[in-house]
């Protein structure tokens, strides 16, 4: 699942940056403004980019919430916490399980 997000955030931002990094050699090869065409449509180009890949992560995060932990998951951590103090406990007084 995670590459396949990547992926769609490389594709999210590689399309936009380069149809306006042709669009905007395009636009210079008929006005003659080299390479302010270039250079202003690559950056329009990377701000599409930039709101596709944030309304990529609204919709990753939507479908994916963040949740409390449930009483039962605390309690497994505590149980865990103190099986290793007590571990320790015992170590420090030489007490070998």
């Amino acid at each position: 699942m995670n590459a396949a997000i990547l992926g769609q955030v490389g594709l999210i931002m590689a399309i936009p940056i380069a149809c306006g990094a042709w669009l905007g050699l395009k636009l210079d090869e008929a006005t003659g403004t080299s390479p302010w065409g270039l250079l202003g449509l690559i950056f329009v180009g990377m701000v599409i980019a930039g709101f596709g890949v944030a309304t990529l992560i609204k919709r990753f995060s939507d479908d994916n919430p963040t949740t409390e932990s449930t009483e039962r998951a605390r309690e497994a951590g505590r149980r865990w916490d103190s099986e290793i103090r007590e571990r320790e406990r015992k170590r420090e007084l030489g007490e070998d399980e």
